[in-house]
């Protein structure tokens, strides 16, 4: 296991692109836990990111973009869609259409088409996509089913398979993101986290479930 000290975002963010690009599987600090981050448009390379998890193949990934634009680039938006916009960069993950299911790598988008999209307030897991220039997995970097990690240590002991680990130390306990649905109307929240239903409504103008 490649371990980088997680200091200067930009630099640390160079290193980690060129191993994503190599096929390889980074624990990242985030906005919440540590993430596992992996070129989503790589199917050996998500297939690795389910393995390491010990995750089912049915239970698909999100991604981390770079930007609000790469989201309309990726996904068909409705108005909704564009409201909900004004989230990011925030602790939420849309649930989207995306416009060609097939860019992204099998485990990331759902039979019916629909992606899950983060934008990070961390520097991080932006900075890695924008220089990778693709979407990278969004998921707890953790056994499946088990509590998320905010230790680098305890992700190095749990995560054996792991080629790469950015040490950030100790994170502060965040929970993980609210996940909202926009695929439905009214929207529905799939998942309580740090971003409440109250404000999710106000912003999105709209009831939600």
């Amino acid at each position: 296991m490649i371990v980088i000290e997680y200091t200067e975002p930009a630099k640390v963010a160079v290193r980690v692109a060129d191993y994503l690009k190599l096929g390889l599987v980074a624990a990242i600090p985030t906005d919440t836990s540590y993430g596992l981050a992996a070129d989503a448009t790589s199917p050996d390379a998500v297939r690795k990111v389910f393995e390491i998890k010990r995750r089912p193949l049915e239970k698909v990934l999100s991604v981390f973009v770079a930007s609000k634009d790469d989201i309309r680039r990726l996904c068909i938006l409705d108005e909704l869609a564009e409201r909900a916009l004004a989230l990011l960069p925030g602790r939420v993950t849309l649930i989207l259409r995306a416009k060609d299911p097939s860019y992204f790598a099998p485990g990331v988008v759902t039979i019916d088409g629909n992606v899950g999209i983060r934008l990070s307030p961390h520097p991080l897991p932006t900075l890695i996509a924008e220089i990778l220039g693709r979407p990278i997995t969004a998921t707890s970097a953790n056994i499946s089913g088990r509590p998320p990690l905010y230790s680098a240590q305890e992700v190095a002991e749990q995560l054996p398979g792991l080629d790469v680990l950015v040490d950030a130390g100790e994170l502060e306990r965040t929970p993980v993101s609210t996940v909202i649905d926009l695929t439905t109307s009214p929207p529905r929240i799939l998942r309580e986290g740090p971003v409440t239903r109250e404000h999710v409504e106000r912003v999105l103008g709209t009831r939600v479930l």
